[in-house]
Formats: structure tokens, sequence, C-alpha cells
């Protein structure tokens, strides 16, 4: 694969590709990635139309959290998030098994589209920005939750910060939206700063010091047009030729919403059963659309019965669970 530059226009050699390729340079603790997404954050959009700076922060986000998932060893969701009380009520962005994207924004107008670019913090007013894996129920694991610093004018800035303070990596971020408004794309680039070895000499060490300052000064040359546009193995060369890197094989990336009839009957069931059967009543159909994909579940009254048996059968064996519990022994202190 190749891209050429023709006067001041790039041919990337991978067009609409959702993909994300890891690389290392050799004899170096510094490794990277680079994604980019087409399809999937088209799909993210699909169903929602934001200003411009906000479609581009959805792109971003959505970039993040598959590179955090592709880095870590992991059976569940990444998930990037933000509420506040500023033009962005909230966001989220989801990566589930390393590979299937998902996410929404939500503003406090829908319909301003004079929303410019600003820092985050201002966007989010009085709000924060979190970072969380969800385990999978059968790993056994606990779900963890990071909070990332505001201080920080973008994204990249505050992830690296993040990274920086909460998982002692140095790091090297950056992003790119394409400027195409029929295909838009986002792009990332991603360098950390590995521990060293434990074997490794003074001299090994302040090689891979310099090599980091090196690296991360050459990243910062691209522009955003080369970026977003070139392919990795052209990016990589000419950005980091002088150092020896290795691209390592793609994982592929793509939209997929978690959404499910099973998940929409228990959103049904916490409405209780006396209000959803008052509900079927009144409306003959209850419809519950999926905000992310929108996906429309429909029920009517045999629907709405099978969720109120299984209800009422949930019900009966927490019941009987609370009963054959017996009670703990009182103990005085």
């Amino acid at each position: 694969m190749q891209a050429v530059r023709t006067s001041n226009n790039f041919s990337a050699a991978l067009p609409n590709m959702d993909v994300l390729h890891r690389f290392s340079f050799i004899d170096l603790p510094i490794r990277g990635q680079w994604v980019r997404l087409e399809k999937s954050l088209a799909n993210a959009t699909a169903f929602r139309v934001y200003p411009k700076p906000i479609h581009e922060m959805l792109g971003q986000m959505l970039a993040a959290v598959a590179m955090v998932a592709d880095n870590i060893k992991f059976s569940g969701a990444v998930t990037l998030q933000s509420r506040g009380d500023g033009d962005l009520l909230r966001s989220l962005a989801e990566c589930q098994s390393q590979s299937f994207l998902r996410g929404i924004m939500h503003l406090q107008d829908p319909d301003n589209e004079a929303i410019d670019e600003q820092p985050l913090a201002q966007w989010l007013g009085n709000g924060q920005l979190a970072l969380s894996l969800i385990p999978d129920k059968a790993s056994g694991m606990q779900p963890y939750q990071g909070f990332v610093s505001l201080e920080y004018d973008t994204l990249a800035q505050c992830l690296e910060h993040y990274f920086v303070t909460s998982e002692q990596l140095e790091t090297c971020l950056h992003f790119a939206s394409s400027a195409s408004t029929s295909s838009p794309s986002v792009t990332g680039l991603l360098l950390q700063r590995l521990p060293n070895s434990p074997q490794a000499t003074e001299i090994e060490i302040d090689a891979a010091t310099q090599a980091w300052h090196t690296l991360t000064t050459l990243a910062a040359t691209a522009t955003d047009e080369e970026l977003s546009l070139l392919d990795p193995q052209t990016l990589l060369y000419r950005l980091f030729n002088e150092h020896p890197c290795r691209l390592h094989e793609p994982r592929d990336l793509s939209y997929r919403c978690s959404c499910s009839r099973e998940k929409t009957d228990t959103t049904l069931m916490m409405l209780g059963g006396d209000d959803l059967a008052a509900l079927i009543a009144e409306q003959s159909e209850i419809t519950v659309d999926c905000e992310f994909c929108g996906n429309r579940y429909s029920y009517d009254k045999t629907g709405v019965s099978k969720v109120l048996a299984d209800l009422a059968e949930q019900t009966a064996a927490a019941a009987s669970e609370a009963t054959d519990t017996p009670d703990q022994p009182k103990t005085l202190h």
C-alpha cells in the first residue's frame, strides 16, 4: 500500500476503511498506534446531525476508546463519557470487544448550529470527563473509572495528561479530521514511552529518552492534511524514516450498537407493572427507540403481557430469595 502526492493534494491508499494499526520502534521502549475511522463515524452520526466541531469531537472520542481498548487485555467495553451543564450536556464513546464502536452527543440546544471551536472544559461548563472499563459479567473483574482532567484545551492534551498521571506513561497524541463533507473521517496517532527494561544500561536509557524526544517532535510536524489522508505506512515512513519501525497487523473496527429487545424489556420493567399495564391500555402499542442507532422496538398488548409476566416472575424470585436467606447473627460491639 502506498500514497502519492500530487501538487498539494494527497491520494490515500486506504479509502473507506476503519482500521487500527499498532507499531513499535525496534530496540526502543516506545510503542504507537494509528487509527482511522470513517464508516463507523458515519454510522454514529446517521440519526443525529451535529455541528462540525461536535461531530469532530465525537470522532476523536471514538478513536480514543478504540486505541485504549486495543492496548489492554480486557473483555468488555471501554467508554469515554462526559457530563456537564454547558453546550455539551453529555457524551459517550464506547468500544466493545476491542472492535465495535458506538457513540452519541447530547447538546443543550440541538438546533444550535453556531457552536464553534472552544476548549473542552468550556463546552462542558461545570462538568467532568471519565474513562471507564466495564468488564463482561463472565470475567469476574470489577469496573474501573478514572477521571480525566479538563485543564487543557483539547481532548488529545487532556488524555496525554491522564496517561502521564494515572498510568505513568508519557504520551503523545494527535487527532486530525478530514475536510471532506461527503465522507468525513478522523485519524489518530499515538506514541507512548514504555518503562525501561530492568536490565537496561544507563546508555540505553539515555538513548531511549533522546529517541522519545526526537520521535514526539517529529510526530508534531505532521500536518492535519497528512495525518488525515496518508496511509499508515507512508505517514510513518515520512515521519520516522531514520528510526526502524515495525507496523503490526491491522485490527478492523466497525460500528455496532449493543441495544437489544432484552435490554428494552428491562427498560420497560423499570416503569413498574401498574404503570406499564396502564400505558399499553391507553396506547395499544408502545415503541422504544434506541438513541444510538435509531432501531425501534415495538410492543403490542401480547408483547407487553410477556414483559409483565417476566417482571412478575423476577419479583417473585427476588422475594423468595429474600425469604430463604437466613438472618445474619447479631453481634455486640
